[in-house]
C-alpha cells in the first residue's frame, strides 16, 4: 500500500514537472524567436550600412592602393624577386578586404544599436549621398602622394573655394574624421619609430610627434577631401554633407573610421616587420 503511495506521489511529481517544464518552454520559445529576429535585423542593418557607405568598396580596394604605396618604398627598391613575393603575400593577407568587411560588419551587429544603425542607413538611401560616397571612394583609391602634391602646389596659383572648405570642416566636425586619421597616422608611426629611439628620449620624442600630427591631420584631411571631391558638383557635395550631420551618421563614422584604422595599423605594421626582417637576412 506505502509503495502504491508512493509510486503514486512519484507520477504526481512528475506530470507537474512535465507540466512546469511545457509552461516555462511556452515562455521561452516566443522570446527565442524574438531574439533571433533582433540578431538577424541587426546583421541585415549591418550589412547595409557596411555596404551603403562605401566601407566594403574601400576595403576591397585598399590592397591595391597599398600594393601602389609599396611599390614606391625605397627599402622595397632592394628586395630580390622572392622577398618581394614573401612581402605581397604578407600584404595580401593583412589586407584581405572581404575578411576585414566580414569583421566589420560582425561588430558593428554586436553593439546591439539597432536604433542608431537603422537611423544611419535611412541617412545613407538618398541618391546623392550614394552617388558622392561611390566618386569618393574610387578617387581615394587612387590617389597618389604626387598627385597630391601637385594639386596642393596649385593652390598658389587658384586657391579653393572657401565654401567647398567649409564644406570640408562641417563635414569633420560631423564624423570626427581628422581625429582618426591623427589617431592612426600616430600609431603607424610610434610603432615602428618608438622601437628606434632611445628609451630616455622616447616619450618626449613621441609626445612631440603626437603634437605635430595632431596639428596637421585637420589640413590633411582638407587636403584629402578636397581632393577627392574635386570633380563633384557643390550642391551634391552639400548634400553629402548634409547626410552626415546627425548623430547616428556621426557614431556610425566613427565606428567605421578606428575599425578601418586598426585593420591598417595592423597592415602596415606587419608589413614593416617583415621588411626589417628580410633585410635582416639579406646582411
Amino acid at each position: 500500500m506505502r509503495a502504491k503511495r508512493t509510486l503514486g506521489c512519484i507520477n504526481s511529481a512528475a506530470r507537474h514537472a512535465k507540466l512546469f517544464s511545457n509552461s516555462l518552454l511556452g515562455d521561452y520559445c516566443p522570446l527565442a524567436r524574438r531574439a533571433c529576429a533582433q540578431a538577424d535585423e541587426l546583421d541585415d542593418l549591418a550589412a547595409q550600412a557596411i555596404n551603403l557607405s562605401g566601407t566594403r568598396e574601400a576595403l576591397e580596394g585598399m590592397g591595391k592602393s597599398l600594393d601602389r604605396e609599396v611599390a614606391s618604398d625605397p627599402r622595397v627598391a632592394k628586395l630580390s624577386k622572392g622577398q618581394h613575393a614573401e612581402l605581397l603575400e604578407v600584404l595580401k593577407d593583412a589586407v584581405d578586404g572581404r575578411r576585414i568587411a566580414t569583421e566589420l560588419t560582425s561588430a558593428l551587429a554586436a553593439s546591439g544599436d539597432k536604433e542608431r544603425l537603422a537611423a544611419a542607413v535611412a541617412a545613407m538611401q538618398d541618391p546623392v549621398y550614394l552617388k558622392v560616397t561611390h566618386r569618393m571612394v574610387v578617387e581615394s583609391l587612387r590617389t597618389t602622394p604626387q598627385a597630391l602634391v601637385a594639386y596642393a602646389n596649385g593652390f598658389q596659383r587658384h586657391p579653393p573655394d572657401p565654401s567647398r572648405v567649409q564644406l570640408i570642416q562641417r563635414l569633420d566636425a560631423a564624423t570626427g574624421s581628422s581625429r582618426i586619421l591623427a589617431d592612426t597616422r600616430y600609431e603607424m608611426v610610434s610603432k615602428t619609430l618608438g622601437r628606434m629611439l632611445a628609451e630616455a628620449d622616447r616619450k618626449t620624442k613621441l609626445a612631440k610627434l603626437r603634437e605635430q600630427i595632431d596639428a596637421n591631420a585637420p589640413n590633411e584631411f582638407l587636403l584629402l577631401t578636397l581632393y577627392a571631391c574635386r570633380k563633384i558638383d557643390s550642391n551634391d557635395l552639400e548634400g553629402y554633407v548634409h547626410a552626415h550631420e546627425n548623430e547616428p551618421m556621426g557614431w556610425l563614422s566613427r565606428q567605421l573610421g578606428y575599425a578601418i584604422q586598426r585593420s591598417m595599423v595592423e597592415a602596415m605594421t606587419r608589413m614593416t616587420n617583415k621588411l626589417v626582417d628580410l633585410a635582416a637576412k639579406s646582411q
